[in-house]
């Protein structure tokens, strides 16, 4: 009876060990994280007007390669609208989705919302963005192209491992709406961003700066200041780049 008694607590013990190591190994398999993914906008509001471009930046991340490498995206919207999207693919669990939208005069005073879903078997996640269509105008005039040259420049002569120069052919986007004091112009390459933030004052206060941002990043790499352009002193000083883009 005793024997049996003890072969009877060995057979627990033993059941339950096995089921605690399969519940150990179900548990690793399945850590919080291990099979989610992640999708966030930037910026998830921004303005925009007739003919312009409404530039927007997508993040989808996962700390899961199998889910990563099967992944599918969406990009639509609440309205009938020329879009675009690049995606690019730097990070083995990260890619940065670039979201183009071209506004018409058909947009005007219409809010357009964006939609984008990240799908990888089972699992889907969607984030959310709004762009506003103005009533407004702007376009890249003659001065504004001098002072982001000289910018290139410099950045040609000082940081080669950029490799932007002369050559390096640039697209524009004109000032956001209603802002006036302080100007902000988007200029595209192939692979870099380039803003250019104006102060139209008189001078010693009409400085101008642009930021840097490879377009596989989310983040500026390199910023730039010229105290005042009307005094004709365009030495550029190096600053900490931000810490987010300008949209």
């Amino acid at each position: 009876m005793k024997r049996n008694k003890r072969y009877t607590i060995v057979a627990i013990v033993g059941i339950t060990l096995i089921v605690a190591s399969i519940s150990v190994v179900f548990f690793i398999i399945n850590i919080p994280g291990q099979k989610t993914l992640q999708i966030e906008f930037t910026p998830k509001e921004m303005k925009s007007h007739s003919n312009h471009t409404a530039w927007l930046l997508l993040e989808i991340k996962t700390s899961n390669n199998e889910l990563m490498s099967n992944l599918s995206i969406s990009i639509k919207t609440n309205v009938s609208i020329e879009l675009e999207y690049k995606i690019w693919e730097n990070e083995p669990l990260r890619k940065i989705v670039e979201v183009f939208l071209y506004p018409n005069i058909t947009h005007l005073d219409n809010i357009i919302e964006i939609e984008a879903v990240a799908s990888s078997g089972r699992i889907s996640k969607k984030d959310y963005a709004k762009v506003q269509v103005l009533n407004w105008t702007s376009n890249i005039s003659p001065t504004i192209e001098t002072m982001r040259d000289v910018f290139v420049n410099y950045l040609s002569s000082n940081h080669s491992n950029f490799k932007i120069n002369k050559s390096t052919v640039w697209e524009g986007f004109g000032n956001a709406p209603f802002i006036l004091v302080v100007e902000h112009y988007l200029f595209k390459s192939a692979f870099w961003e380039i803003e250019l933030a104006r102060h139209v004052m008189v001078a010693p206060y009409d400085w101008v700066k642009i930021y840097l941002r490879p377009r596989f990043s989310l983040y500026p790499n390199w910023s730039g200041t010229i105290n005042s352009w009307s005094s004709g002193n365009h030495t550029i000083i190096e600053t900490e780049p931000p810490d987010e883009i300008y949209r």
